[in-house]
């Protein structure tokens, strides 16, 4: 963290348990200031921190401005600011009653795998089919129950179901999806990227994303997540709700007001978790609220950098004899992706598992994957080369596969003459189809179908498309399935798709511009207009002149060096009292660790004065610099963070 002056780091510090990542408005800031403060060194700290980074800057319509922490600073401002140390429950003593699920990456990998197989069709009114959304909901392991905590707000809520929800604006948000006229398709560029992740990185992205989209807006709900996410919080170390809620209540984290509507939350953002693959939730021995993280802790952004060693030789899967096809965890994204396309995704666990069947041969046929290719891949990524009695099984469904093809006109095409004889001496296909020449047909559009369960029956099975025809909703190349580039695009999240999502985020920052950063603007645009004899050294004034002194500093918002009973003090004053006139405000007291004392004092109570003018520094464009100086001080003390 840089290093920040005492005043900046204690308004950032109050800043932050008030507000967290939330923004506030300005002026919002100056109830925090200490009574030793003065309000232009309140300025200078807010300027400080701006500077600094750790405050950003929003122009509202008006001019009025926005001020929020940036959500990167979060976990850091934490760590330094609120030190925890974790209790642990007994592990022995906990009943899990949430389960973690698959993964959020895993539940991704589902329903991209249904838009690619099953299409995701749009009405006429804008919205998904339902039915669709109830065959995507049914492909999922996330439950409502996982999500029902949480207030998410998206369009056509009666037709889509929460999971399905958070699957589509996950897809759209990432860039993994598009919509067209009449459906949303994969986008195949973005897909390959995406699975050629490490399942950590897909893990830690999608984490984030979660905790920027799907929690709670409360500045306490915010430092719930982003306490629980700390390194403090190992993997498969019991926690209780009861005793974290009362630690951040103990802190400031949480009013005792607000205590309430946080368990409802905290509650809500745990189930979404487990429903996420992240964590379990579990009651102790007196029925409170416990949880633990699970398998592999994701990440925040900014905080630690994972390792991720690309091998050399990536993992292979288990073919075996009956067909099944077993994955190791180690297996890479994109080799899971090719395998979906020419076998049947079974389940989804610690070991994924397929099956191998005609069916899906001939749909991967559809995708322009030849059974050939098919075989000769799948024996390039199975441990050991596939086994023999299952190579002999799929090239014998495959001799099968593309022996005939329909054209756009309806032209069915035979591979071999000899096919073509046996097809035109079918007993059931008589007067269906009339040939042409010594290897085509051509077929009426109404015997289509009969036509094809006739061929498909006599072993001459066509693929279920027509060349020429659209493709439906197959949208991706057809080498992208069983190739993978030598050197594939790794993937960036596009900062344009902030709004692209199907869940509504209404925060200002995702609207609002930057407001400019000055610097260089005089803190006090009057300064000139002033005599310099005010502020630059102690002397004795004529009541009158005191008293301009007096509410001129008040009006900055600047402390005064007063000379009361041959003791230098320093005066903050706060109110004018009229008839007579008298000045209220707070004296700094000369013993280290006194507290401000509330004083009034009359006209001409003091014998001298100055006025103390704080003055930010010139920082050089390579160095980043906080603090400010005081003139006429004896001692300058400058924190600077050289870049």
């Amino acid at each position: 963290m840089i290093q920040l002056t005492a005043h900046a780091e204690a308004l950032l510090k109050k800043i932050y348990a008030a507000y967290a990542g939330q923004p506030f408005e300005e002026g919002k800031e100056e109830q925090f200031r200490p009574v030793n403060l003065c309000r232009a060194e309140q300025r200078l700290a807010l300027s400080e921190l701006r500077q600094a980074g750790f405050l950003v800057a929003l122009q509202k319509m008006w001019g009025e401005k926005l001020y929020y922490i940036p959500e990167e600073h979060l976990l850091t401002l934490q760590s330094r600011f609120f030190p925890y140390t974790a209790c642990l429950e007994d592990s022995s003593e906990v009943h899990i009653h949430m389960e973690e699920g698959i993964g959020l990456a895993n539940e991704l990998f589902q329903a991209l795998l249904f838009v690619e197989q099953e299409g995701l069709p749009i009405t006429g009114k804008g919205s998904i089919h339902k039915k669709n959304i109830t065959r995507l909901t049914s492909k999922l392991t996330l439950q409502d129950k996982h999500l029902r905590g949480l207030s998410l707000g998206y369009p056509s809520p009666d037709i889509y179901t929460l999971p399905a929800a958070v699957m589509l604006d996950l897809m759209l948000f990432l860039g993994l999806i598009k919509r067209e006229e009449s459906e949303y398709i994969l986008c195949v560029e973005v897909l390959e990227s995406w699975l050629n992740l490490a399942e950590s990185v897909m893990s830690d992205m999608l984490f984030n994303l979660a905790m920027k989209r799907y929690g709670c807006s409360d500045p306490a709900a915010q430092h719930f997540r982003y306490l629980i996410a700390r390194p403090e919080f190992v993997v498969r170390e019991w926690l209780s709700l009861t005793q974290l809620l009362d630690w951040m209540e103990s802190r400031g984290l949480v009013m005792p007001i607000q205590r309430a509507g946080l368990e409802a939350s905290s509650l809500a953002w745990l189930e979404c978790l487990a429903g996420f693959g992240w964590c379990q939730v579990g009651t102790n021995r007196e029925g409170g609220l416990c949880f633990r993280w699970i398998k592999l802790k994701p990440q925040l952004e900014g905080f630690t950098t994972r390792t991720h060693p690309v091998s050399a030789s990536p993992a292979k899967f288990i073919v075996q004899s009956d067909l099944e096809v077993l994955v190791p965890p180690d297996v890479p994204y994109y080799v899971r992706w090719c395998l979906a396309c020419c076998a049947e995704l079974l389940s989804i666990d610690s070991m994924w598992s397929f099956r191998l069947s005609r069916e899906q041969l001939e749909l991967a046929y559809d995708r322009r994957m030849p059974p050939e290719e098919v075989v000769s891949w799948l024996d390039d990524h199975t441990l050991g080369g596939l086994p023999q009695e299952v190579r002999l099984v799929l090239e014998q469904w495959g001799k099968d596969i593309g022996r005939t093809s329909f054209a756009d006109v309806l032209l069915l095409t035979c591979r071999e003459e000899e096919d073509a004889d046996a097809i035109a001496a079918h007993p059931r296909l008589q007067g269906l189809l009339c040939r042409l020449g010594t290897a085509h047909f051509s077929v009426l559009k109404e015997h289509e179908q009969y036509v094809r369960k006739e061929l498909t029956a006599a072993g001459l099975v066509p693929p279920h498309g027509v060349q020429g025809r659209e493709a439906g909703n197959l949208t991706a190349r057809p080498e992208c399935y069983l190739k993978r580039s030598e050197h594939p695009s790794g993937y960036t999240l596009s900062s344009a798709n902030t709004q692209q999502g199907l869940i509504s985020i209404n925060s200002p920052i995702l609207y609002l511009q930057p407001a400019p950063l000055e610097p260089d603007v005089p803190l006090l645009m009057e300064e000139e207009s002033i005599p310099s004899m005010w502020f630059k050294e102690l002397h004795r004034y004529h009541t009158t002149t005191a008293q301009k002194m007096m509410e001129q500093a008040l009006t900055w918002g600047i402390k005064v060096r007063l000379a009361i009973e041959e003791e230098i003090q320093e005066f903050i004053p706060t109110r004018i009292l009229g008839n007579p006139w008298r000045i209220e405000g707070y004296i700094m007291s000369s013993e280290v660790g006194e507290s401000p004392e509330e004083r009034e004092f009359p006209a001409g109570s003091w014998k001298e004065m100055q006025l103390i003018i704080p003055r930010p520094i010139t920082i050089p464009p390579s160095v980043t610099a906080t603090g400010y100086v005081m003139i006429n001080e004896t001692t300058i003390k400058v924190d600077q963070h050289f870049t």
